[in-house]
């Protein structure tokens, strides 16, 4: 039910362009010498039969929507039964052609500026005039990143996703947020909770950190101009594991809602991504790396 405007202002520090605040963990640089986990290299190999970090550019890319005054705004109702849902009460800014993804997750982010408030949809559906979700959370720009219940970890669904500007840039100020099919049944801060279903000696707790290997130089590797940026992301601010994938080890990116349906758009092409999921095998992601 259509009930309402918003409104937005520019972008800056805590605003769409650099989210949450300036401690948050997803601006944090790792810094040097950090000590690992003792059985890192076990934990590496498990997601790295092969060296791949899918890029989830399309089907599970994340649409990211900035309103404006004239984005119309919704009364939200969850389809599960879990709670309050966390859109009670609130008026949910949705532009006119906002949609999730494809993928299973329904993924689905607003941000209004003007208000610091991140909205954000799990399993999202449009019927008609009528908008709802089976889960969501509504998080702060200004805040640390993480809270509510929109992903496995409680990760806010903007956190780490690495965007189209970025990519454009050739440069990723945050750590990024990683997905595996490994992820343990427990979970570590900054995650809140985990929705990791593995018992190996070798999976990853939800909140866990990854680096790849400062010490590799990635001039030598022939990488592409998108590879390289997200290699050097991951080797200045790592990456944490926030949600279960299908893949061994996967990375969160923004979707190109400016692009055709079920293509990459021109800026990730442009960066040398060949088609989602691309796997950026260039990168030696065996030389990751799990910290304390």
């Amino acid at each position: 039910m259509l009930v309402a405007t918003a409104s937005c202002s520019s972008d800056g520090a805590g605003g769409l362009a650099t989210p949450f605040a300036s401690n948050s963990p997803w601006r944090q640089q790792i810094p040097a010498g950090p000590e690992l986990r003792p059985n890192s290299a076990e934990m590496i190999a498990g997601v790295q039969q092969r060296p791949a970090l899918v890029a989830n550019l399309v089907e599970y890319g994340i649409p990211i929507y900035k309103v404006t005054s004239q984005t119309p705004v919704y009364s939200v109702a969850c389809s599960e039964d879990w709670g309050v849902c966390p859109f009670a009460g609130w008026p949910v800014p949705v532009p006119d052609g906002g949609a999730p993804h494809k993928g299973t997750d329904g993924a689905m982010v607003t941000v209004n500026e003007s208000t610091g408030i991140i909205y954000e949809f799990w399993r999202a559906t449009r019927k008609e005039n009528t908008w709802t979700t089976a889960w969501g959370a509504v998080n702060s720009l200004n805040g640390s990143g993480w809270g509510g219940a929109s992903t496995g970890s409680a990760a806010s669904r903007l956190g780490g996703v690495i965007r189209v500007a970025e990519i454009a840039a050739g440069e990723i100020p945050h750590a990024l947020a990683l997905q595996t099919q490994n992820a343990c049944t427990s979970f570590q801060p900054p995650a809140l909770k985990s929705d990791g279903t593995s018992a190996r000696s070798d999976c990853l707790p939800e909140g866990s950190r990854l680096q790849l290997d400062p010490s590799l130089d990635l001039s030598k590797l022939g990488l592409s101009r998108g590879e390289m940026a997200v290699a050097k992301a991951m080797q200045i601010y790592g990456g944490y594991i926030m949600d279960v994938s299908q893949a061994p080890l996967s990375v969160s990116f923004e979707l190109d809602t400016g692009a055709a349906p079920g293509t990459l758009g021109k800026t990730y092409k442009d960066a040398g991504f060949r088609w989602d999921y691309d796997a950026m095998e260039r990168v030696p992601w065996g030389k990751l790396r799990v910290l304390t």
